[in-house]
């Protein structure tokens, strides 16, 4: 059986690889004319249990159904800590509750992230970024290959990660301009207020203390509050801090805008490889990202469209291009950069 025209816009659940055992397309991919064609170049096994059985999956219904889950749950964040009164710490039950259906999506539904992407926003920046993270977070600990308990805990990292910035003076947080040293030091204590906060419940998870505590440590020391290094960092916590970066970068701000997925995932390497961020958890985390993005069109920093066509496990933010009827590797032609997408 071949993949036809009868497929576009179906979602792939399994990898296609030719007979010769090369990767074709991954698990994932939104099928359109262009795979179509490409496929027709290769001899390929492919079964109709391949295909994702949700014929609406990519109507504005479904993305409807996914904008409203997420809203949904912003605002019963929200509304749970909107009584954060006495420095009291709602109930976990409720946030976990509100993440668990989040969390199981993000596990069933290999393309849910893309509509994360879309629907994320800047409005209420610390419940957004707080879910956010959580479902980073989650995503990772699944790339890593951990099981469902472990993914839903780093959800619920995620997803506490930031609650001390709820005792943080708005003024400071949503400043547009650059902090004053004194401003900056009172941001980073929003590390152990958060911890000391959570520890009121003595039945918390303690990597949920951790995360709360440590998500701004880095591997070189360079990190606060308490600057430890490499192993000394929890690996959860190392997970729980490439998310918050990524969603940090690829997210709306006070005093910057948005970075795209390209600046994003080059910082998130450029961090790996001085030595901040895990490079295990970097490398393949970027590479999931960038390869939702194949077959897409692309603008080059010399003017030129180009279409991502390979994602390279060792060096995933330089893919392999094709321009006009040429492909090129980035990894061998570094004076050329990816700078968004064309459209």
């Amino acid at each position: 059986m071949k993949i036809s025209s009868n497929h576009i816009g179906k979602i792939l659940k399994n990898d296609i690889y030719s007979l010769s055992g090369n990767l074709l397309l991954k698990k994932g991919t939104v099928l359109n004319a262009k795979h179509v064609e490409s496929l027709q170049k290769h001899a390929y096994y492919f079964d109709q249990a391949f295909i994702l059985d949700e014929p609406h999956h990519l109507s504005k219904e479904y993305f409807q159904h996914v904008k409203n889950m997420y809203e949904s749950s912003i605002h019963t964040f929200q509304s749970i800590f909107a009584n954060l009164e006495g420095e009291q710490l709602p109930p976990l039950e409720d946030i976990l509750g509100m993440l668990t259906p989040l969390i199981d999506k993000l596990v069933d539904d290999p393309v849910f992230t893309r509509y994360i992407e879309q629907v994320k926003c800047y409005d209420n920046y610390t419940y957004t970024h707080s879910l956010n993270v959580g479902i980073y977070s989650s995503l990772i600990g699944k790339l890593q290959g951990l099981d469902k308990s472990s993914i839903s805990l780093l959800g619920q990292m995620g997803m506490f990660h930031d609650v001390g910035k709820l005792l943080i003076d708005k003024g400071i947080l949503q400043k547009p301009g650059r902090l004053t040293e004194k401003e900056w030091m009172e941001i980073q204590k929003h590390t152990t207020y958060g911890y000391d906060l959570l520890k009121r419940n003595r039945t918390i998870d303690p990597h949920i203390l951790q995360g709360a505590l440590l998500h701004h440590e880095r591997l070189d020391g360079s990190g606060y509050p308490t600057g430890i290094k490499h192993s000394k960092i929890p690996y959860f916590v190392q997970i729980l801090s490439v998310a918050d970066m990524y969603d940090a970068l690829s997210s709306e701000r006070s005093y910057r805008p948005k970075q795209n997925i390209f600046t994003t995932t080059k910082i998130l390497i450029q961090e790996a490889n001085y030595n901040r961020l895990n490079p295990a958890i970097v490398y393949p985390f970027v590479r999931y990202v960038l390869s939702n993005h194949l077959r897409e069109e692309v603008v080059l920093n010399n003017g030129k469209l180009a279409e991502i066509i390979f994602i390279h496990s060792d060096e995933p933010h330089l893919p392999i291009i094709k321009v006009d009827d040429h492909f090129i590797d980035l990894r061998k032609n570094k004076e050329l950069e990816i700078l968004d997408f064309a459209n």
